[in-house]
């Protein structure tokens, strides 16, 4: 049972360690952060801080995916609280003023908790439009300035970017304004330093969630018991997005020694590489075509498979001579029975929905037994590593930099495939949707054969 903290600008290190000793901490979330936790039942993920403007942010998908899975994910103070007050329904448990003003509807917009901690560009810790709503209204309460002023240095403060938005700027765009307004503003400055365990609204909520949860039963202790739910996240059918992210950012299960590879890496890395791969593909592909019609043995598998074509209005007779020459090589087309060519067809057609990839995620049945699947995954964790060698070497070692022609020759090389048809049928039969998706991929694995090569040499 682990508790993660994602924290920035709403709370420091020192107190995110202070307030809840033993809790993992993690710089503020972004896309896919959550996802590579592969969290479970009864660990906690608490999001008071996530990225907005300076890279992508974590998706209310990812959320929901921790959520089915059994994990509680607790929002406060900042971004966490944005997410929360939207996904509070599905199980996502919010603390706090900020999230409560979300729900009610006082606060609309992630604009009102975006802040960022001091950078070298600017030296000044930036505050987020909640945290000076509050430290007005409170000023205002304690006659520090009147009402008409502080909507004034709202209104000054809203017209500032987030990033810039500090309290020298906000002084000196106020002076700016207004010699009256400066001096306000530097005296609300002054009122916040002094009142900062009450005023700072997103600090405050960040130490009330962290609380709440340090005051919990002892993590050996039974798991809480599930939030009030209006839709359970588990009931929500997942996206072909959030299967995509999902195999990409969570790590492979059962490979402890290389957490960091997620799961869709090495499956990739297998469509290539892996012998067999095409015929799992080709069971995999026709099972989803057989759909009802799925035979009790593989034996019946392709007529079935036929059948339901079949059904669909797909037949050897009807396709036109375009799709033949579309999905076959001149040769296949020349070989074989109808029912052959036909069966090759709807392989190398196949997609999950028109229009879309042939799979998303890690199918089932395109796994391998675990041994060669850890095995796979050890080679991605060693390629990657030769890749980040190779990448210090200068912009000449980056992967992106390998021309095509020299992609395609390795395919070439670990496919047997010789002419360009017979290349592009081969990623087919690999599950790619073509051709170029498989020299992308490969590039990433480029080098292994490099490393290959200069083991040979010696």
């Amino acid at each position: 049972m682990t508790t993660h903290v994602f924290a920035g600008a709403s709370l420091g290190a020192d107190e995110v360690r202070t307030a809840y000793p033993g809790s993992v901490l993690h710089p503020p979330a972004r896309h896919g952060d959550l996802l590579a936790l592969a969290a479970g039942p009864g660990d906690t993920v608490v999001v008071l801080d996530g990225v907005q403007s300076h890279g992508t942010p974590v998706s209310h998908e990812e959320i929901l995916d921790l959520l089915a899975d059994g994990t509680r994910v607790v929002g406060a103070a900042g971004f966490g609280a944005l997410r929360a007050a939207e996904l509070w329904p599905y199980g996502m448990r919010g603390i706090g003023l900020v999230f409560g003003m979300f729900v009610q509807g006082t606060l609309d917009g992630d604009a009102e908790v975006a802040a960022h901690r001091p950078t070298h560009a600017h030296g000044h810790p930036t505050v987020a439009l909640v945290t000076l709503r509050w430290t007005v209204a409170n000023a205002v309460t304690d006659r520090i300035l009147d009402a008409a002023t502080g909507d004034t240095l709202l209104d000054l403060a809203g017209s500032m970017h987030s990033a810039e938005r500090c309290w020298p700027a906000l002084i000196r765009l106020a002076g700016e304004h207004a010699k009256e307004t400066g001096e306000a503003a530097a005296a609300l400055r002054a009122y916040a330093r002094r009142t900062r365990s009450t005023t700072d609204l997103q600090r405050v909520d960040s130490l009330l969630a962290l609380s709440w949860l340090a005051q919990e039963a002892p993590p050996s202790a039974a798991p809480p018991a599930p939030e009030p739910l209006l839709v359970p996240a588990w009931f929500l059918t997942p996206t072909s997005r959030r299967a995509h992210w999902r195999s990409t950012f969570r790590p492979t299960p059962g490979t402890p020694r290389h957490p960091a590879v997620p799961e869709l890496d090495v499956l990739r890395f297998q469509q290539l590489y892996a012998p067999d791969f095409p015929a799992r593909y080709r069971g995999f592909t026709l099972h989803r075509i057989a759909g009802h019609l799925l035979p009790t043995g593989d034996s019946e598998l392709e007529t079935c498979a036929l059948e339901s074509a079949a059904r669909a209005g797909i037949t050897a007779d009807l396709l036109p001579a375009q799709a033949w020459e579309h999905w076959l090589t001149p040769g296949e087309r020349r070989s074989g029975t109808p029912w052959h060519r036909l069966l090759t067809l709807l392989v190398r057609s196949f997609r999950s929905a028109p229009g879309d990839a042939p799979f998303h995620g890690v199918p089932a049945e395109l796994r391998h037994a675990d041994a060669v699947w850890a095995a796979s995954t050890n080679a991605v964790a060693a390629i990657d590593r030769l890749g980040e060698s190779a990448a210090a070497s200068g912009p000449g070692g980056t992967a992106r930099r390998i021309p095509v022609s020299e992609v395609r020759g390795h395919l070439r090389e670990i496919w047997g495939a010789g002419s360009p048809a017979a290349l592009e049928a081969a990623a087919r039969d690999r599950g790619f949707a073509s051709l170029t998706e498989a020299e992308e991929t490969a590039r990433r694995f480029m080098p292994l054969r490099a490393a290959s090569a200069q083991v040979e040499a010696r």
